[in-house]
């Protein structure tokens, strides 16, 4: 019998129904829109993870959510954040602003791995179990920066870097009218987001504000 409150108590119908939550509004964007946290999720070998209830989203989101302008339908916003904390800002955007994340993550989570998924995938289906019923006007790119997380001896190298398929491109923008974009990013902007977004710079006007660590008061 599966466990209350663990991993083991979400079959793949109830995963996928907090992904669908997740993706609802993503519009022009769901074409980037990745499954596979979710499908690393019901493949996940630890069963016995827990997920339960969260409380209050981390500072560090309630003091980047105040940094943040008004949403803009002519400008593309990307993240570049940690995971876990990833996941809280779309919950919190989401609720407070009816934004929608696309997530472009690819990584596929294994309790050996480097990415281990233990914070993210509980977030992911806890708080999406959440959004089946809350609006959603906007869309976003929000990416995992802990996919260049530093190498671990004897951990699975599961890390994985943003290729051309993972992320819009200018031609697809156009259609969406977007005419700049704005970033923020962790801390510095790693190789596989600067070539994108210099590959944005050809046509829109670019912002990128980088070390949000710092700027949140955040430590890690």
């Amino acid at each position: 019998m599966a466990r209350a409150g663990t991993l083991a108590a979400w079959p793949e119908a109830r995963v996928t129904q907090a992904m669908r939550a997740w993706r609802r509004g993503a519009g022009p964007l769901e074409p980037w829109f990745r499954a596979t946290p979710f499908a690393a999720a019901c493949h996940y070998r630890d069963r016995a993870l827990p997920v339960k209830g969260h409380g209050a989203p981390p500072r560090a989101v309630e003091k980047l959510l105040r940094l943040l302008p008004a949403p803009d339908p002519r400008a593309l916003w990307i993240f570049d954040l940690p995971g876990p904390l990833a996941v809280w800002l779309a919950y919190m955007l989401r609720r407070r602003r009816a934004l929608t994340a696309a997530l472009a993550w690819n990584g596929w989570y294994d309790p050996r791995g480097i990415l281990d998924g233990r914070e993210e995938i509980p977030l992911l289906l806890a708080l999406g179990a959440k959004l089946e019923h809350a609006p959603a006007r906007g869309v976003y790119l929000l990416l995992d920066s802990s996919r260049h997380a530093g190498p671990r001896s004897a951990r699975l190298d599961n890390r994985y870097a943003l290729g051309e398929e993972d992320v819009p491109t200018l031609e697809h923008l156009a259609q969406m009218s977007v005419t700049r974009a704005r970033a923020w990013v962790w801390n510095e902007t790693q190789e596989d987001l600067a070539a994108y977004l210099a590959y944005l710079g050809r046509r829109l006007k670019v912002t990128v504000t980088a070390d949000v660590r710092r700027k949140v008061g955040a430590d890690g």
